[in-house]
């Protein structure tokens, strides 16, 4: 099929990832645009959701499937990178024009798919929420990973001394290969809890002012030991949030300040989010006009194998971004997208346009029979049910 996404039967059961047929939805906004997928990105939050260890509640988004990062082609050919509503993984997906920027000219679409996520998230957290500043000590945890480099990238663009957690030697040599400037001292250990006592060392006892924490339960606490008068702290993980973990208010004797950063919040068509969304589609724009924002290293897998994509990301193994590859890029930078067909169970559609009456649908096989339906298309329906 050419028009086909990943989807799981089964959450935390990765043996249940299948290719669906689907039926993309368009709007009447202007603003939505038809990508050509050609490389689709995974995140912490498709491995979290995929193997269960959050729900749909968590994150407030029903009928899940995997995958928000892509990059592509619109029908002109036009090569862009950016976000989109889940179904992320797959051949065809509806892209807001606000949320996508073009792919610089010696960048592949395959580079480009590795840096909106991880790069947004980095401004987003440590720019606006942050407000980091020259001279600053930051502390940034696992390293390694998409939204770690990005980060470090960015806190060394802005003048701040970056110390930077990892968990093994091998992510801890990589990391001194791509930031020289990083030293020995600046490297400390994320799997347990010994990174307090190096930073505690490695600031005489002062702390960082900005931390930025993807660590759960005992390792986000002795995070928190490490800040700093007046720091700021600044919470990626999802882990805490969702399990409303318990601090200790004599942490705020500090002056410090807290900040969950949910970045999917930025982008609801809120009024207030308006100059915000500006400012960070701006502030990467600019990243990679400067030269702060290259793109990841990463291992891509054959949309085939995108089983064996989320195990390997899923065990932590990884360096950057893991990625799943749909199509080939072409050599021209303008090309039109070429098609790409894939094996995929059919799904059931129903006509937007036309209207679908529904008998005894006001029960609760009825109700489920009813979003079952709107999930797969159908606008209008009445439902009626019977009573004495």
């Amino acid at each position: 099929m050419e028009q086909a996404y990943l989807n799981i039967q089964t959450r935390g059961n990765l043996s249940s990832l299948i290719w669906m047929g689907s039926s993309l939805k368009y709007s009447n906004d202007s603003d939505s645009l038809l990508c050509h997928v050609y490389y689709a990105s995974l995140n912490f939050r498709d491995i979290m959701m995929a193997t269960g260890k959050l729900s749909q509640t968590n994150i407030g988004i029903y009928n899940w499937t995997p995958g928000f990062e892509v990059a592509g082609r619109l029908d002109s050919g036009r090569r862009i990178m950016g976000f989109t509503q889940s179904p992320g993984v797959a051949t065809k997906v509806i892209v807001d024009s606000n949320q996508i920027w073009d792919v610089p000219n010696d960048w592949t679409l395959e580079e480009a798919s590795t840096v909106p996520v991880a790069y947004t998230t980095a401004y987003y957290a440590l720019v606006m929420r942050g407000r980091i500043q020259r001279g600053e000590r930051v502390l940034i945890h696992s390293g390694s990973g998409g939204v770690g480099q990005a980060s470090i990238a960015v806190a060394l663009h802005y003048g701040c001394e970056v110390f930077t957690s990892v968990g093994t030697k091998e992510k801890r040599e990589f990391l001194k290969r791509r930031f020289p400037t990083l030293e020995d001292r600046h490297f400390c250990n994320s799997r347990n809890l010994s990174f307090e006592k190096h930073i505690l060392r490695e600031t005489n006892g002062e702390g960082v002012e900005v931390i930025l924490n993807s660590l759960a339960e005992e390792k986000l606490k002795a995070s928190l030991n490490c800040m700093a008068q007046n720091g700021r702290f600044l919470e990626i993980g999802k882990y805490d949030l969702f399990k409303d973990t318990a601090i200790g208010m004599e942490l705020f004797l500090k002056n410090i300040s807290l900040h969950g950063i949910v970045l999917d919040a930025i982008w609801e068509d809120t009024q207030c989010n308006l100059s915000a969304k500006k400012e960070l589609v701006q502030l990467l724009y600019d990243g990679i006009a400067s030269g702060c924002v290259r793109p990841l290293n990463s291992i891509i897998f054959d949309y085939k194998e995108a089983e064996n994509a989320f195990r390997y990301m899923a065990s932590g193994k990884h360096i950057g971004k893991v990625v799943i590859k749909i199509r080939s890029e072409e050599p021209q930078i303008k090309a039109i997208p070429t098609p790409v067909r894939v094996l995929a169970f059919s799904d059931t559609l129903f006509n937007p346009e036309q209207s679908y009456v529904i008998i005894g649908g006001l029960g609760g096989f009825g109700l489920e029979m009813c979003q079952w339906m709107v999930e797969r298309g159908a606008k209008h329906h009445l439902d009626f049910t019977f009573w004495n």
